[in-house]
């Protein structure tokens, strides 16, 4: 099962910078205002891509059999930033709140990506530590 682990891992790359790019693609058409952002393709395409995320992350913890603490963090993280995405897409009313909380979704994915290269809890933060 090991020899899957750098293929999966390489999916799973893929897949937050798809998953990424595509948010901040839909950030900057909430910006402007566009009708791309409601359109089919705006709304199905983050449900397959992160789909694909979420799914070689689980094959990667079960190929890597256990949960090291990074990986902890970046769990928490994501529920974070899940969160901030549906508050700038869905709740929010204003358009600074939708802004400022897709802002601070960016740096939360920011700071996922950092303790994931880093393998350091505290990623891009851990100047603080």
């Amino acid at each position: 099962m090991q020899e899957f682990y750098p293929l999966v891992k390489h999916v799973h790359m893929g897949a937050v910078l798809a998953s990424g790019g595509f948010f901040l693609l839909r950030g900057l058409w909430m910006m402007q205002e566009s009708s791309l952002l409601s359109s089919k393709f705006a709304r199905v395409v983050p449900h397959i891509i992160d789909t694909v995320l979420l799914l070689s992350a689980i094959t990667l913890v079960v190929l890597l059999g256990h949960l090291p603490a990074w990986v902890q963090v970046k769990i928490v993280a994501l529920f974070v930033y899940i969160f901030l995405g549906v508050l700038s897409f869905r709740i929010a009313k204003g358009y600074g709140a939708k802004v400022l909380a897709f802002f601070l979704a960016l740096a939360v994915f920011a700071f996922i990506m950092s303790v994931a290269i880093t393998k350091n809890p505290h990623g891009f933060l851990q100047f603080l530590f």
